[in-house]
């Protein structure tokens, strides 16, 4: 079972991801910031992180300067379509960005499952 980790400080956009991609036969874990993230990492593998870049106590940037594991596919979830701060995170190991507010649920569900299935 594929292990998802989503990263999303606000609590409404947060439960809805979790609603939307438990859907799928995921193992699935939620945190409220980097730290919590890291954190999780510590205990579990995770094959997809579906990341936030601003955020309290330890935004995506900082997550992605601390969080070390080449076989995680990290995935930018924001309201930036461009940004210094985005170009930061894909240089330092994600691999694209999703604009959240241009995304519906079915489209964040299809996107899971393409990075899931090319794994």
């Amino acid at each position: 079972m594929r292990k998802i980790l989503v990263v999303e400080d606000e609590d409404m956009l947060r439960e809805s991801y979790k609603m939307i991609i438990s859907t799928e036969p995921y193992d699935l874990d939620v945190a409220k910031n980097g730290q919590e993230a890291l954190d999780l990492c510590a205990l579990k593998d995770y094959d997809l992180i579906l990341l936030d870049l601003m955020m309290p106590v330890l935004d995506g940037v900082g997550f992605l300067k601390r969080f070390k594991n080449p076989n995680t596919k990290v995935i930018i979830l924001s309201n930036l379509s461009s940004s210094d701060t985005i170009e930061e995170a894909l240089k330092l190991g994600a691999e694209s960005n999703l604009v959240k507010a241009a995304m519906s649920p079915r489209e964040l569900l299809s996107r899971v499952r393409y990075e899931v299935t090319s794994l």
